[in-house]
């Protein structure tokens, strides 16, 4: 038993997130956002004034605008790959599809991109090339070494 009140079992889930170049402007965009802003509000302690407050305030909300756009977007977004499901959280929503209805899966221009069964499609933005000349192979390749690792996976 463990702390939580179940039994303990060894589950492997395999996660991946956005890297490179989107994870990076994920971060770096915001806080350069907020510095701006703190140095407005520097400004405005050192030499108060109506057009300093109200430039610090703009930059203050645009800082505030552009972190959760880059969280929503960008550092929120994963695929993980569950002994019984794939979990894709995308900006639009997450989508919960268990492994026996995937019928294949492909690496699409919006990332990966899973088959089901009865026709549908489901993507992962996780694995989405947002920077123009990468390629997504080495990831893919993980993706499809985890899905093979999975007894409940059995593509057509």
């Amino acid at each position: 038993m463990d702390d939580q009140g179940g039994d303990s079992v060894s589950v492997s889930v395999s996660v991946w997130r956005m890297d490179g170049a989107a994870l990076a402007a994920g971060y770096v965009t915001p806080a350069l956002a907020g510095v701006k802003a703190l140095a407005g509000w520097g400004a405005w302690l050192s030499a108060p004034g109506a057009g300093a407050a109200r430039s610090a305030g703009l930059w203050t909300g645009l800082a505030i605008g552009v972190a959760l756009f880059s969280w929503w977007a960008i550092l929120r977004t994963r695929l993980e790959v569950g002994p019984e499901e794939i979990v894709a959280v995308n900006p639009w929503g997450t989508h919960r599809l268990e492994l026996r209805e995937v019928a294949s899966v492909r690496l699409g221009m919006w990332g990966a991109e899973f088959q089901h069964r009865d026709g549908f499609q489901t993507t992962a933005h996780a694995l989405r090339d947002f920077a123009g000349g990468t390629t997504q192979n080495r990831r893919f390749a993980e993706l499809q070494a985890a899905l093979r690792a999975n007894p409940d996976f059995s593509p057509q």
